[in-house]
């Protein structure tokens, strides 16, 4: 039995398959879903997972290359905007419009229980080495 890190299995799995360059989203509970982009949904309850406690397990597990999120967090969720400057220094600002079209090139979404505004960022896998 595993003993450490990521322990729910299709997010262990998917994962485990990001080959560098791929972008894969952490969202929040709100975060429109293209029908064609799997989700990974980790939601059971308003508020639980938290945005933050998702993107810090999964960023212990990927290499993490480039991050997007929405322009707006700035001023709608100042928390969440600390959060990814502090974790994803450098990240890239653009409007939540242009985010939403962005999910759809993504090879998954991991949803979480996040119930604060813009808690969305898209990832491109990086490599360990290099």
């Amino acid at each position: 039995m595993k003993k450490s890190g990521i322990i729910h299995a299709e997010l262990a799995s998917r994962l485990a398959r990001l080959r560098h360059t791929d972008l894969f989203v952490i969202a929040d509970s709100g975060l429109p879903v293209p029908a064609t982009v799997p989700v990974v949904d980790l939601g059971f309850r308003y508020g639980l997972p938290l945005f933050e406690d998702v993107l810090r397990a999964i960023l212990e597990d990927v290499t993490v290359e480039a991050a997007w999120a929405a322009s707006e967090i700035d001023a709608v969720n100042p928390d969440c905007a600390g959060l990814l400057s502090a974790l994803l220094p450098g990240f890239t600002r653009f409007s939540h419009a242009d985010l939403k079209k962005e999910v759809g090139r993504a090879v998954f979404i991991v949803r979480t229980g996040e119930a604060r505004p813009y808690a969305n960022v898209i990832l491109k896998a990086g490599v360990p080495f290099g």
